[in-house]
């Protein structure tokens, strides 16, 4: 076999070329008579990649060892002189697309790509000279708008809705009917400009207008004539707003009822239109005005209902409409009830037996197909903070069953979550219907209960009594069960109870 000329210390072998299918199959490529340059050494901070030239189809090249650095050997292969050190040897690779000052040079490839662009410019340019645009509709906004007519504010004049009057604020014009002459007819004259129901904005500054007028005679004096005209013009058109339960509408009838006084007639017309979620400010002032209306009945189931929403028991002792009141002995103990006895936070002994009963119970609903849907556990933290934003306490036993599921739907029965505590859900909205209705019925005590789940019917819930009033004794947990109540000692003992229940039913079906 023949071997390269020597470029360096060591010989290489040359390789044996893969056969060809269409020649014998013992035959060999001719080697190399030549050898490959050698590299030469890269200039500092400046490599350069050396680009080997291209050799004959199936004629390997015999690749000699790289010289030692620093001692480039010249070759045959390598006639010109070494490059000075620090600058680039420039190859055929190289030459055609480097150019000097970081440049770059115009191949033929990239001119051919740039005249086929600007041939397609040119093109789209005459495309769309010669296709002219068309237009898009415009709308006369002004021409399609339908006047309607409000009343001015401040003269009384009729303007169009799409007047540059009508876009102030609903702050302003509230502003504007209070700084009137005269608020009250001004507040007529609007509301008798309207024809039908209110916009939301139309009724927002109606409300605003005529709670603002209220707040300086809650505070300087209660009742009158002006007061009574006020209410009036406004509960008569009450059916025309289109919010009745919103902020607006609460604000208003806060003050409505700490400014209406003695009129015993005015205050029951309020309180019908009280929402169910109104806020303990509401409720408080409620059972405000109950108290000066001398409705001592009405006043106690008020102030139950705005404990319940979270009102300070201390609020009800300082305010003066209950000087009246201050003997009454079911007052006093409602009041001296409405702060639970602290149940300290210990969740240990109760986690085993919970647990147990809530596998139970899944495992028997698995078993003939029905629901079974849990929630990721809440913290300790979570549980304590829903307490006090809803201003409850939970028995440990609950609280247990939410470290282990946040609230949980088994079959149609319907668990408390940290979020049911938090915000007005339908299961919340649920639960405070069915206790405001017991109340309402006779049912002494269920008033202070926390509902802890519904038991799958309108009227079926399980509930904490946390004074013991409505069980009678102790406080505990107590399973209604339409009119018939079961005293349970804890969540453990209910989540048996159903387990036997769903087997009974389940079982015969």
């Amino acid at each position: 076999m023949a071997k390269a000329r020597r470029t360096s210390r060591a010989t290489p072998r040359v390789r044996k070329a893969a056969p060809k299918a269409a020649k014998p199959a013992n035959k060999r490529a001719a080697p190399a008579t030549q050898a490959a340059p050698t590299k030469q050494a890269a200039p500092k901070n400046k490599p350069t990649k050396a680009t080997p030239k291209k050799t004959a189809k199936n004629k390997p090249v015999a690749t000699a060892k790289k010289a030692p650095a620093k001692k480039p050997v010249a070759t045959k292969a390598t006639a010109k002189k070494a490059t000075p050190a620090n600058k680039p040897v420039a190859t055929k690779a190289t030459a055609k697309t480097t150019a000097p000052d970081n440049k770059p040079v115009a191949t033929k490839a990239t001119a051919k790509k740039a005249a086929s662009t600007k041939a397609t410019a040119k093109k789209a340019a005459k495309t769309a000279a010669a296709t002219p645009s068309t237009p898009p509709e415009i709308v006369d906004l002004e021409a399609a708008a339908v006047p309607r007519e409000v009343t001015d504010l401040g003269s009384g004049i009729p303007f169009p809705i799409g007047s540059e009057s009508s876009q102030r604020s609903a702050t302003g014009a509230v502003v504007q009917l209070v700084d009137s002459e005269n608020p009250l007819t001004a507040l007529h004259s609007f509301l008798d400009s309207i024809d039908g129901e209110l916009t939301i904005q139309q009724g927002q500054i109606a409300l605003g207008a005529a709670q603002l007028m209220l707040l300086p005679i809650a505070q300087d004096h209660r009742g009158g004539l002006e007061v009574k005209r006020l209410l009036d013009l406004v509960l008569s058109r009450w059916g025309r707003f289109p919010e009745r339960t919103g902020f607006h509408a609460q604000e208003f009838l806060r003050n409505a009822l700490a400014a209406v006084g003695e009129d015993r007639d005015r205050v029951i017309q309020l309180a019908m239109l009280v929402p169910h979620d109104a806020g303990p400010e509401l409720r408080f002032n409620l059972a405000c005005a109950y108290a000066v209306a001398g409705e001592r009945t009405a006043m106690l189931r008020a102030v139950r209902t705005a404990l319940i929403a979270g009102g300070s028991p201390a609020a009800f002792t300082r305010d003066a409409d209950f000087d009246a009141y201050r003997n009454d002995e079911e007052l006093r103990t409602l009041l001296e009830r409405a702060t639970p006895p602290e149940i300290s936070v210990d969740v240990r002994p109760h986690m085993i037996v919970v647990r147990n009963a809530i596998d139970t119970v899944i495992d028997t609903l698995r078993e003939y197909g029905e629901v079974v849907k849990l929630e990721p556990p809440a913290t300790l933290d979570n549980i304590l903070a829903a307490e006090r934003s809803r201003r409850i306490q939970l028995p440990n036993d609950y609280r247990a069953l939410l470290t282990i599921s946040d609230g949980m739907t088994l079959w149609d029965h319907q668990f408390f979550g940290t979020l049911d505590y938090r915000t007005d859900t339908l299961l919340a909205k649920r639960a405070r219907e069915y206790l405001e209705s017991s109340a309402r019925y006779g049912a002494h005590g269920i008033e202070d209960c926390v509902p802890l789940a519904n038991w799958g019917q309108p009227n079926d819930w399980l509930l904490y009594d946390p004074f013991g009033r409505y069980r009678g004794g102790e406080p505990g947990v107590v399973l209604m069960l339409n009119a018939d109540e079961v005293h349970l000692d804890g969540v453990a003992q209910a989540l048996e109870r159903f387990d036997e229940i769903a087997r009974d039913v389940l079982g015969t079906n």
